[in-house]
């Protein structure tokens, strides 16, 4: 059991480290550059504060199921975050 949910926990890793690596960077004309990380940056600050409490709070009865909820909540929170982080560019009149 252990050594399924230590393969489920590195497939998660590689697949999130995956999906990070192909995103298209955010562009809006004639905006420099420590703007446009200025603009992330309180968009990251704004998602991560909207989904810090996905996955808390639960009570497992074993440790598997812990490591499984802990996993699931953990690829949840890092999709809401990225629709949040995207969304708030865009309305910054960011593109990809």
């Amino acid at each position: 059991m252990l050594i399924r949910n230590s393969v489920i926990l590195i497939s998660a890793s590689i697949l999130l480290a995956g999906c990070n690596s192909s995103k298209k960077p955010w562009v809006k004309s004639d905006v420099p550059r420590s703007e446009t990380e200025q603009a992330m940056a309180e968009c990251n600050y704004q998602a991560e504060a909207a989904t810090i409490g996905i996955g808390s709070g639960g009570h497992y009865k074993t440790y598997e199921s812990a490591i499984g909820a802990g996993i699931a909540a953990g690829v949840e929170q890092e999709l809401d975050r990225e629709k949040l982080v995207a969304d708030c560019m865009k309305a910054k009149g960011f593109s990809q």
